[in-house]
């Protein structure tokens, strides 16, 4: 689960004064759910690593303009993490590779979110587009609102909405060839969706 935004209130100044703990902090409070999102998008470990490294090199750069709270701060990286993950992924398309199957067993800080999936839903999570895709990781892995991942995605809540509810649609009727088949499955999709 992300941290409450409130949480990082207490980083916000260390962060504009460029202090080491500050970066040390936010890092160990929010890598793993950057590393989540990043990989929803890329599908592969080192890339998704790239993207959040360099989004907090580009929050250093930038640190002592930052205007905001916390829940600013955590937006902020995420846009800045899909943003850096649209660029690999323009790069890929100009210079294709091969990506890693799984997903990463990042846990550098501890903060508990466990992204080892069942098969099936890996599978299912591929068929979904990139957007619907972030949008169920965002919304049912990392646990953000609505209106946090309008901001991240750079859109408006009730486009979150329409499109959370089609992504949670095409995903049960995905899982939902597998659901007699796969009990992991079918209780992650009920528990979730």
């Amino acid at each position: 689960m992300a941290p409450d935004p409130s949480e990082l209130d207490h980083l916000v100044d260390g962060i504009r004064e460029r202090s080491e703990k500050a970066f040390s902090d936010l890092h160990r409070a929010v890598a793993n759910g950057l590393m989540a999102h990043a990989f929803g998008m890329l599908r592969d470990r080192q890339a998704a690593e790239d993207a959040v490294q360099q989004a907090f090199l580009e929050l250093a750069k930038t640190a002592p303009s930052f205007r905001g709270d916390g829940r600013a701060l955590r937006s902020w990286l995420y846009r800045a993490v899909r943003f850096n993950c649209l660029d690999e992924v323009r790069r890929r398309k100009r210079r294709p590779e091969v990506p890693t199957e799984t997903l990463p067993e990042y846990e550098a800080h501890g903060t508990g979110i466990d992204m080892n999936l069942d098969p099936d839903l890996e599978d299912a999570l591929r068929e979904l587009t990139e957007l619907q895709r972030n949008i169920i990781i965002l919304k049912h892995v990392l646990e953000f609102t609505g209106d946090e991942i309008a901001d991240i995605l750079n859109t408006n809540r009730a486009a979150v909405y329409a499109s959370a509810a089609r992504a949670e649609r095409k995903l049960k009727k995905l899982l939902g060839r597998v659901r007699s088949h796969d009990h992991a499955a079918s209780v992650w999709v009920e528990g979730r969706l």
